[in-house]
């Protein structure tokens, strides 16, 4: 009998990151460039600190952008999955929470991905990654 599908199944592991003391400028430039809505924050060790969503840069005029830091305006304490995580799991996480990714973090907090809603929509429809 096949496993059930897991997070590390589907997670995206080409991960476009910044950190808490980068500029909204630079983040919104790396989510235009990569053309992504969230942004994982990591400290200098790659562990997750903080999520950065689209919604949490439009709260600020664009003339602010090169002065405020990414600390100020992330989500801290981001919800998480770990790669084991069933996609059931995780998809009533995302669901419960109104969330559109999931971090990836490994037992040491080290950030190993992300899991999108496209990723559930791939798997929902019998796609492979």
């Amino acid at each position: 009998m096949p496993r059930a599908l897991r997070v590390e199944d589907l997670m995206s592991t080409a991960l476009v990151c910044v950190r808490d003391t980068d500029t909204l400028d630079l983040a919104k430039q790396e989510m235009h460039t990569a053309g992504i809505h969230h942004l994982p924050v990591v400290d200098a060790h790659r562990n997750l600190v903080g999520v950065l969503s689209s919604t949490d840069v439009s709260k600020y005029p664009t003339n602010r952008w090169s002065h405020r830091r990414v600390g100020t305006c992330m989500s801290r304490a981001p919800v998480a999955v770990r790669p084991e995580t069933s996609m059931t799991q995780a998809r009533g996480l995302m669901v419960e929470n109104g969330f559109r990714s999931l971090p990836v973090v490994g037992s040491d907090g080290h950030l190993m991905g992300i899991l999108t809603e496209t990723d559930l929509l791939r798997a929902s429809e019998g796609f492979q990654p």
